[in-house]
């Protein structure tokens, strides 16, 4: 039972790599497009020193992307010569260079530096201009830029999403033809993996054991009594379940404590190589800011969420409205978590255990809905009807042509607008909330890209 069988090792996918110099924005557009914030971001130049790397899918095709260290040609700056080094390994394995340039700054004797290093490399470049919020400006950028000689010019930027649907239609298109979503049969994972996290002392381990029977975990009124992630085999109905008993995260762990420190860093680790995160609160006890700082990991793994809230059992005098009074506090405390269900549990008493279960394992089929585009656009002319498109900051009001689901897992769709126009953020919000509401998205995160088309 307890024992956990390695996973075969997976085919490795095509490479694209960001080369660019130094605070142009790579890692503000590889955090958008991967949908994670795996690159740490900052104002200093050179914040990145090592390569980055996460799997994309888009229309149904997947690619690694990786975002290296700015290049530059600075000799006075500390690990230059590494981070070069570094990159034009990344660069000469890669099936497609993206050199990404700054298009508030404008073209500079560096990024010639990189564009001479990229044509010494020899891959095929797609040239990619950042920072470009407003879409009026577009066109004198690419002018601007015209002269280094790349035909696919992308003007995008990483922070509101802009154009990088463009951009990730075009990577899909260049690489080596696979699969598509839609000429395959969607395939589940054998294996669902759910990581449970939550202050010291929730009640993670006592819930493992509700559920397994027995004392498999070691349960201690001690704060932080786990001290390294568990992983726990277990079938149920038929599913073949890894549960992940998480060590506690305080808001800060003791610096001496490095054992401690370590079992932290193992949680992040487990909770980003799951499929479903079980959120476990003590609703006997007021929520605290650390809760809202692990709803914050949560959400930027990508799982799918579900909210625990256990000790039920000590919450006194409860009438059939308690658990709805209770409902709107977790939500109104954890309003970006309002899209994944709450299932109020009492591990003591056993109270609602293997319903976590039932539930855990339909939000996890839920990652892979796929919605027909005949649906999509019946529901996109219903939206629209009831609320037209807000302007982004700069631009005339959109036109949105289409919505199309691009992938599952979690479910991705893409925006199709009018070229040189911006979708507001509230707009984007407001569409994948009734996403949600009309095709029973609960507790599974929603990606949602713009592209634009003249």
């Amino acid at each position: 039972m307890d024992k956990i069988t390695s996973s075969p090792r997976k085919k490795q996918l095509p490479k694209v790599v960001m080369l660019g110099r130094t605070n142009v924005g790579k890692s503000t557009l590889f955090n958008r497009l991967t949908e994670t914030p795996a690159a740490l971001i900052s104002p200093l130049a050179g914040t990145t020193r090592d390569s980055q790397e996460n799997d994309i899918e888009w229309n149904g095709k997947k690619f690694t992307l990786i975002d290296t260290g700015g290049i530059s040609t600075d000799k006075q700056q500390v690990f230059s010569k590494q981070i070069y080094e570094k990159t034009l390994v990344a660069a000469k394995n890669a099936k497609l260079i993206l050199m990404v340039v700054d298009g508030k700054t404008g073209l500079v004797a560096e990024d010639y530096d990189v564009f001479k290093i990229i044509k010494k490399i020899g891959r095929p470049c797609f040239l990619v201009i950042t920072k470009l919020d407003n879409a009026k400006k577009w066109h004198s950028a690419i002018l601007d830029w015209s002269e280094l000689g790349i035909d696919k010019i992308f003007p995008v930027s990483g922070v509101n999403g802009i154009g990088t649907g463009n951009l990730l239609d075009a990577i899909v298109e260049f690489l080596p033809t696979g699969k598509n979503i839609k000429d395959q049969n969607i395939k589940k994972e054998s294996t669902i993996r759910l990581a449970i996290i939550g202050k010291p002392n929730v009640g993670k381990s006592s819930l493992i054991n509700s559920i397994l029977g027995f004392e498999k975990q070691i349960v201690s009124s001690q704060a932080h009594t786990t001290r390294g992630a568990q992983d726990i085999a277990v079938q149920y109905k038929e599913h073949n379940l890894i549960l992940t008993d998480t060590a506690g995260i305080r808001r800060q762990a003791q610096k001496s404590d490095r054992l401690e420190k370590f079992s932290i860093d193992q949680t992040l680790h487990k909770i980003a190589n799951s499929d479903i995160t079980l959120l476990i609160l003590d609703i006997s006890e007021p929520l605290t800011f650390q809760d809202r700082h692990l709803t914050e990991h949560a959400v930027k793994s990508g799982n799918s969420i579900l909210i625990v809230a256990n000790k039920w059992d000590l919450v006194p005098d409860k009438d059939e409205t308690t658990i709805n009074t209770y409902t709107k506090y977790i939500y109104n405390t954890f309003p970006h978590l309002t899209w994944a269900p709450i299932i109020f549990t009492s591990a003591l008493t056993k109270q609602r255990t293997h319903t976590m279960l039932d539930q855990a394992i339909e939000i996890y089929n839920k990652r892979f809905t796929k919605i027909s585009d005949s649906a999509l656009q019946k529901f996109l002319k219903k939206i629209i009807s009831k609320h037209p498109p807000a302007r982004g900051k700069g631009a005339g009001h959109p036109y949105i042509y289409h919505l199309k689901q691009v992938g599952v897992n979690p479910p991705t769709f893409q925006i199709t607008i009018k070229y040189k126009k911006s979708l507001h953020g509230s707009y984007l919000r407001f569409i994948e909330n009734n996403l949600r509401k009309e095709f029973d998205f609960q507790g599974t995160p929603l990606r949602l890209f713009i592209t634009s088309v003249k």
